[in-house]
């Protein structure tokens, strides 16, 4: 004969063997006498098992708890719910159960990338940017974000759960976002050409010209010189500007000029700072 031996604080384990010639025994709770077999523990029980019998033991833990694994002749077992054992003598097997641990709070941080720009964003655990990402990350964790302009472009910033344009430390508390502004740096000037002009005395003049920049704005400044005299000014606020487009602004041409040739100069100017080459072409006085 062999003997059982089970502790189980929140589970059951029920185990099956031959039918003949068997008897259990339970301690703590009593049962009627089973000739069946098997044995079957809510607690601390034991059972005469017929020698070199077989018998399958399953843990089932209570709702709300876990098996947490086999102890003694069931140790090779692991936390599988079965156990094969085979009565050849007094065996001593445990199964152990536990509560759960709660489960863990987690939270995503979710960061965007915005302006007229390129960049980098990255940071360690998991943020490694494209036009979006995202990583989640326990409760408490703390994430440096560190932004890095590509070449052309400069870092404008940050917005949301960041501000200012440092590396940016955030701390895991709820879902949160945060957006990263890149600027495009504008280092081309913008282009203009004049295009010759006449007009009388008197009249207004209309001064046509092509611009263009990269940034698809710029303001122009155009002067009519005599000599080394500038003897009129139009100032052209920004605006659109489209390549290969004639654009005019008109000049009143005083009634006292003489007729005769001078110039009409032009430059733009984007909002960068960028300024074209002067552009000239000839104006005359009819």
């Amino acid at each position: 004969m062999g003997r059982i031996h089970r502790i189980c604080p929140h589970g059951a384990l029920r185990g099956h063997g031959q039918r003949d010639r068997s008897r259990a025994r339970h301690r703590r709770r009593a049962r009627p006498h089973d000739t069946s077999g098997s044995i079957d523990c809510p607690d601390n029980c034991s059972a005469l098992i017929k020698q070199n019998t077989t018998i399958e033991l399953v843990a089932t833990p209570d709702s709300g708890a876990v098996f947490s694994g086999w102890g003694a002749e069931c140790g090779q077992y692991g936390t599988s719910s079965t156990c094969d054992l085979v009565i050849s003598g007094p065996k001593s097997v445990s199964a152990g159960f536990g509560t759960p641990p709660p489960p863990v709070t987690k939270f995503t941080l979710t960061v965007t990338k915005a302006g007229t720009g390129t960049g980098y964003v990255g940071g360690a655990g998991g943020i490694d940017c494209g036009p979006t990402c995202s990583a989640t990350l326990q409760q408490g964790s703390t994430m440096s974000l560190l932004a890095v302009a590509d070449n052309g472009s400069t870092f404008a910033g940050w917005s949301g759960v960041c501000s200012g344009t440092a590396q940016c430390s955030v701390t895991f508390t709820a879902d949160m976002q945060v957006t990263a502004t890149f600027d495009h740096l504008d280092r081309t000037p913008p282009s203009i050409r004049t295009i010759s002009a006449r007009a009388a005395p008197g009249t207004t003049a209309e001064l046509r010209f092509r611009v263009f920049d990269d940034s698809g704005t710029s303001r122009e400044l155009l002067t009519i010189v005599q000599g080394k005299a500038t003897i009129g000014r139009v100032t052209i606020p920004f605006g659109p500007v489209v390549y290969r487009h004639v654009y005019s602004a008109r000049w009143r041409v005083p009634k006292s000029l003489a007729p005769g040739p001078r110039l009409y100069c032009a430059v733009a100017i984007d909002r960068a700072g960028n300024q074209s080459k002067r552009s000239c072409s000839s104006f005359t006085v009819t």
